[in-house]
C-alpha cells in the first residue's frame, strides 16, 4: 500500500505533466479516497487568457479522483494501473460557476457501488473550497 500522502498523485494515473490535476492523494482505503487539488495559472484545462476553469471542468478533477483510487489498489494488489472511462454522471451541481485559479480544493471520492466482474463502479464525489476563491 502507498504510504500517505502520496505527494507524486501522477504514479496512481494514466497521465502525466500537466494532465495530471491532483496536487497530492491525502488518503485512500476501500472504499474513499481523500485528495487535494489547487487551480494552477499554467493549468493545461485552463482556457487561454482565462483565470477560471469552467464549472464543469471540476468533472475531470472527480474523475482524477477515482482514477487515483483504482490506481492505488491496482498498484496494492501488484497490477498495473490502467486508463479508465468516465461513462456518465447524474446529479450534478455547481456551487460556483467557475473554478478560479489559485483556488485550493479537497477532493473527495466514496465508492457506492462496484460489479467486482467488469471492475465497474459507481462513486459520489464532491469538490470543496480548501481555501477562499481569491476576491472573495
Amino acid at each position: 500500500m502507498p504510504q500517505c500522502p502520496i505527494k507524486q498523485p501522477a504514479a496512481l494515473l494514466p497521465h502525466s505533466g500537466r494532465m495530471v490535476l491532483l496536487d497530492e492523494v491525502l488518503s485512500y482505503d476501500n472504499n474513499s479516497l481523500h485528495a487535494v487539488c489547487t487551480i494552477w495559472p499554467d493549468c493545461i484545462l485552463l482556457p487561454d487568457g482565462a483565470n477560471a476553469l469552467p464549472g464543469w471542468l471540476g468533472m475531470e478533477i472527480m474523475a482524477q479522483g477515482v482514477g487515483a483510487w483504482a490506481g492505488a489498489h491496482a498498484l496494492d494488489a501488484g497490477r498495473p494501473v490502467q486508463l479508465g472511462f468516465l461513462l456518465g454522471t447524474r446529479k450534478l451541481t455547481f456551487g460556483l460557476p467557475e473554478i478560479p485559479v489559485g483556488i485550493v480544493l479537497d477532493v473527495q471520492i466514496n465508492l457506492s457501488w462496484q460489479d467486482n466482474a467488469t471492475n465497474m463502479g459507481v462513486f459520489d464525489c464532491t469538490l470543496t473550497c480548501r481555501t477562499p476563491p481569491p476576491g472573495s
